[in-house]
């Protein structure tokens, strides 16, 4: 059953809204924590860089300090540490530098800072340990002068090691990934039983009018079988009556040919009602084991005077096999399928029986080389009232299509216009081997 689409249009929409707000909320949570790793960074930064900055103006001594010294002392503090360089920048010239700083780092800023994917680096001018008051407050320090340059304070740059850090590969995502997937399953689960409950509604309510209309049509099947049962009663006596008549010898040449017309036209009247009321019959299968290769032979052997008479030669090809079926209904089945075929097939024409095993299932056809069905009817011809003969009154094929699928088995036919007709019936499963 084909269902409209639209009817999940509120689910869909709704799980597409909550996983996209989802994905807003772990954008906004990887730009916080960005964020929030930028200031970590910068402030161990800058605890570096005061602590730097302190054993500097500790060994400081104003014009006269001995940078030589402070880069040795400098070098030993950083080493086995994240960071990778000092480098410090005087007016005149380089002062001190441990490590390799690159050279578009140096700029005419005295403060600033730069993120690159594996390294942050910032810089800021040093500043004095301690800077006295006034005179008196110098005169009495032990270390007068210590830290202090008289034109003009030297730049400081501070380079560390930054392993950069990718979105799957972080902290915030190893421990926000399993909530944000389990939040995506959550919804996903949910929408997905909001849709299973729109179409078990929507079944339920299909069902529901399926089985209004199948009891309406089996009302109207059992009313259409009665009148055509009750049409027969007619026929029958009208029949007795022209046989009666015709039984009579006084009377004219010309009325006994009408009387042989009449009792033909109530022949065929009665065999398409018989036919009807077969097609209308809600008739369930009584499955029992049916050898298939012996059902064959009983049916080639009743219809075997009809094929001579025709001048069709009738085979099979059907090994022995047992399956699950109604044996009158299937008889049925075959009589009709094979009916059908010397009807369309012209004298010198073989029709053959096949039993054929596909996977581990069975299938049977009926092959002729008769005129075939036009291509216009084929898709239809299983469908009441339609045929391929001008003589055939279309429910031959629909009775055996309604016995077929009573078994849960498939008809199909493949016909080629002047060269024959295939009919298949698929699906049919042996129930034992048969020796």
């Amino acid at each position: 059953m084909k269902h409209d689409t639209r009817l999940y249009r509120i689910p869909l929409l709704t799980a597409l809204v909550l996983i996209m707000a989802l994905s807003v909320w772990v954008f906004s949570s990887w730009q916080g924590y960005s964020e929030r790793s930028m200031e970590w960074r910068r402030q161990r930064a800058q605890d570096s860089f005061a602590t730097l900055n302190a054993i500097i103006a500790s060994m400081s001594n104003g014009e006269l300090t001995d940078w030589k010294q402070v880069e040795t002392v400098l070098s030993n503090v950083i080493r086995g540490s994240r960071t990778l360089f000092v480098v410090v920048q005087g007016r005149h010239g380089r002062l001190v530098q441990t490590g390799t700083m690159p050279e578009f780092l140096m700029t005419n800023s005295t403060r600033g800072e730069i993120d690159t994917a594996d390294m942050y680096v910032m810089w800021s001018p040093l500043q004095p340990a301690h800077i006295p008051a006034n005179w008196a407050e110098a005169l009495e320090s032990t270390n007068l002068g210590l830290g202090l340059w008289p034109r003009s304070n030297p730049v400081m740059y501070l380079g560390f090691r930054s392993s950069p850090e990718s979105f799957t590969s972080s902290w915030f995502w190893q421990r926000q990934g399993p909530i944000f997937a389990s939040a995506l399953v959550c919804i996903l689960a949910v929408t997905a039983v909001w849709i299973t409950g729109i179409r078990r509604r929507i079944l339920a309510g299909e069902l529901a009018a399926e089985r209004i209309r199948s009891a309406h049509l089996e009302e109207l099947g059992l009313a259409a079988a009665g009148l055509a049962h009750e049409t027969k009663n007619p026929l029958g006596i009208i029949m007795g009556m022209a046989q009666q008549i015709e039984a009579r010898h006084d009377i004219p040449a010309e009325s006994r040919t009408m009387l042989g017309h009449i009792m033909d036209e109530v022949d065929k009247a009665s065999s398409r009602l018989g036919n009807f009321m077969n097609f209308a019959r809600q008739r369930k299968p009584s499955l029992a084991p049916v050898r298939i290769d012996r059902l064959c032979r009983e049916v080639v052997h009743i219809l075997g005077p009809d094929f001579d008479a025709g001048g069709v030669d009738l085979l099979t090809q059907v090994k022995a096999a047992t399956i699950s079926a109604d044996e009158a209904m299937l008889r049925q089945v075959l009589v009709n399928l094979l009916l059908n075929s010397l009807h369309a097939s012209p004298a010198g024409t073989t029709v053959r029986i096949v039993l054929g095993k596909q996977e581990r299932r069975l299938f049977l056809a009926v092959e002729d080389q008769g005129r075939g069905i036009p291509s216009e009817l084929l898709p239809d011809i299983f469908k009441p009232y339609v045929s391929g003969s001008p003589t055939g009154h279309g429910l031959g094929l629909a009775i055996v299509k309604r016995v077929v699928e009573a078994h849960g088995w498939k008809i199909s036919a493949a016909s080629t216009r002047g060269q024959g007709t295939t009919m298949t019936i698929s699906g049919i499963k042996p129930t034992r081997e048969t020796t």
